[in-house]
């Protein structure tokens, strides 16, 4: 890439960073026109005069050999400014694009940081709500094997009443079975 074309790049850049830089430099670029025609007006007024002047010809050559170098100074003086100014634009350019990129890090790396820390609570917290219903779970394991022994229990305590309401069942159906054979024997 050339130096012109970055420059072109950069300058387009910052017109999108900056649309206040745009505007003045749409308005300094004005100017710079309206100085140039200035210039440009008054070198071919003063080569206008002089050819139309009453003069020699070895006059006149000389005026306009004069006329032409202060042109050319002029126009080296405005190059050299242009240049200056490119190279400032340049610098604050590459001033800008470093603080936005520094900051755009920077916000960046605050996000993450934050992001970071709530992933890290966030774990934290499933970690918590895990042995909370570990600790449920466990107290709801212990209820429910409290509550099988006290069935198994009373299963059993009514199964040995069962058996003992069995047991005088059967010892009063021997005892009526033994009353009523006796009864037939007579």
């Amino acid at each position: 890439m050339s130096l012109k074309e970055l420059s072109k790049k950069m300058h387009e850049l910052k017109k999108v960073l900056d649309p206040e830089r745009a505007r003045k430099e749409k308005m300094a670029e004005k100017r710079r026109g309206v100085a140039k025609g200035l210039v440009t007006g008054a070198f071919l007024g003063g080569l206008a005069g002089v050819f139309f002047a009453p003069d020699k010809g070895e006059n006149t050559r000389k005026k306009t050999k004069e006329e032409i170098l202060k042109a050319k100074e002029k126009v080296e003086e405005e190059l050299k400014e242009t240049k200056i100014k490119l190279g400032e634009n340049l610098e604050e350019g590459k001033e800008k694009i470093s603080s936005f990129y520094e900051e755009t890090k920077e916000v960046i790396g605050d996000k993450a940081d934050d992001l970071k820390e709530k992933a890290v609570d966030l774990k934290l917290k499933l970690k918590r709500d895990k042995e909370n219903l570990d600790e449920e779970l466990d107290a709801m394991a212990d209820g429910v094997e409290d509550k099988v022994e006290d069935v198994k229990e009373q299963i059993e305590d009514a199964v040995e009443e069962k058996v003992e309401k069995g047991k005088d069942a059967k010892e009063k159906v021997e005892k009526a079975a033994e009353a009523a054979k006796k009864e037939l024997e007579k």
